[in-house]
């Protein structure tokens, strides 16, 4: 038979000590009263740990998000080739560029091939024909200019952090998209000279993720179709519901966002043709982030 003072939960604290009936009521109210700090103490605790998120940090503005409502900025004209060239190539590294409309919402899809995928640090250089897609992937904090959230760069840890649930790991050139409170991947990259980042989660196994950001911007994201990594991204100012609903519905298994549309980009086509999706508006930070996939270029 289990005895009633062994039945406790985790989240309760036993105290113990000899009971007395001839202890004075002043002793007595003493107990009670360090009882009573300890629980508060307790609570208080909990409570910060809870508003803090599971790994202490304290949520901070995004230094890019903060400027996503200004849906006036207009995207650089993209060069479309009247003759999309020889696809049969298995060699050359490219980006394929496509356009289509789901849920009314109009979107361009970036799809790298034969390209490896990395994370670098830093502005790109335009000169360097083996980059054939580029794009901001975390975001920095607006307080201090380091990355949100863990990031790993070739197996070098550049920051820690659960302030976004969505990641991105890239092992042994393998792409995988996920949303998780933790993730193995974190350590798998440092051990292997991967690469890790954080962002806002989208999409869980076809379902659809609610994020507090609220408002309309171009919006971007990292998307595992079937195995197949694509880079969507809006064409018109959207909220972060509606977009997550195109991508579900454009048949995504998962998918997170990427930096939206202050952030720089571009891509080379089967032709070798530059493209810039978006100029640079801001520069000068440290820690800005780009998620590219390098190849052998077209000579």
């Amino acid at each position: 038979m289990n005895r009633l003072d062994d039945n406790i939960r985790d989240d309760e604290l036993r105290v113990l000590g000899k009971s007395s009936s001839s202890g004075t009521g002043k002793k007595r109210f003493r107990w009670y009263y360090v009882l009573l700090i300890v629980l508060g103490l307790s609570v208080l605790i909990f409570a910060v740990c809870r508003l803090s998120g599971s790994d202490g940090e304290k949520p901070v503005d995004d230094f890019y998000e903060t400027t996503l409502a200004d849906s006036t900025m207009v995207p650089a004209p993209l060069f479309i080739p009247d003759k999309l060239g020889d696809y049969s190539d298995t060699t050359t590294a490219y980006t394929e560029h496509l356009q289509m409309s789901v849920n009314d919402i109009p979107l361009d899809i970036y799809i790298p091939h034969n390209a490896k995928p990395r994370l670098f640090i830093g502005t790109p250089d335009l000169n360097d024909k083996s980059i054939v897609f580029t794009t901001q992937a975390a975001d920095i904090r607006a307080d201090n200019g380091k990355i949100t959230g863990a990031f790993v760069l070739a197996g070098e840890p550049k920051a820690w952090g659960l302030s976004k649930k969505g990641y991105c790991g890239i092992i042994d050139d393998k792409i995988t998209v996920g949303v998780a409170d933790n993730s193995p991947l974190f350590e798998e990259a440092t051990e292997t000279g991967g690469y890790f980042f954080r962002q806002y989660p989208l999409v869980d196994n076809g379902v659809l993720v609610e994020n507090e950001p609220k408002g309309k911007a171009i919006r971007k994201a990292i998307c595992d179709r079937a195995g197949e990594i694509l880079i969507v991204m809006s064409q018109t100012p959207e909220s972060f519901h509606d977009f997550a609903q195109a991508i579900v519905d454009l048949g995504a298994d998962n998918a997170i966002y990427l930096v939206g549309s202050t952030s720089y980009g571009y891509f080379r086509d089967s032709l070798g043709q530059l493209s810039i999706i978006y100029d640079k508006k801001r520069g000068g930070q440290k820690y800005e982030n780009h998620l590219q996939w390098v190849g052998k270029s077209k000579s």
